[in-house]
Parts: structure tokens; sequence; C-alpha cells
């Protein structure tokens, strides 16, 4: 995972308990971030240093939750979520 340089380390630092940074598993994370990328969710990886926790699921797991958000969000899902991050919380509703 060559993009998660110094900086986005630092940012996960600041962001999140040293714990929880430990529990990445790169390749699970990998999984999910090219399946946002398919799905054009061209922030994923501010997802991913803003929603740590949703990127320790099983990325199987992870890609039920972010169907159920497309369903949600409807068509503009990559919009609507560009917008406003907090509706990655509907993702712990399903």
């Amino acid at each position: 995972m060559n993009w998660l340089n110094d900086i986005y380390v630092e940012i996960l630092k600041e962001n999140f308990d040293e714990n929880l940074i430990r529990q990445i598993d790169l390749e699970n994370v990998c999984k999910i971030i090219s399946y946002l990328n398919k799905n054009g969710v061209y922030y994923s990886k501010d997802l991913f240093l803003n929603s740590l926790d949703l990127f320790l699921y099983p990325s199987e797991l992870f890609i039920k939750k972010f169907e159920y958000l497309k369903e949600v969000l409807g068509k503009e899902y990559v919009d609507k979520l560009g917008e406003d991050i907090s509706l990655i919380e509907i993702m712990y509703e399903n």
C-alpha cells in the first residue's frame, strides 16, 4: 500500500488510539480501498483516515454495509457522502 506514507500514519495517530491502529490489516484495507475506488469513491483515503473502525471490518462485511449505504443514499451516493462524510454512520445501522 504505497499511499500509506508517513503523513497518513501521523494523521491516523492524531485521530485514533494506537491500539486501534495496530489492528489494521493492510491486505484487508487494500481490498476495501479497491472496492471503493471501483465504485467511484474518489475520497476513499479520506474515509480511511476518518472512519478507521469501519476499515477494521473484514472486507466482505464492509462491502455488505457499504452496499446498504448505497441503497439508502441512492444513485448520487458518491456526491452525497463526499459532501457530508458523517453519512458514513449509516453503515453502522446494518
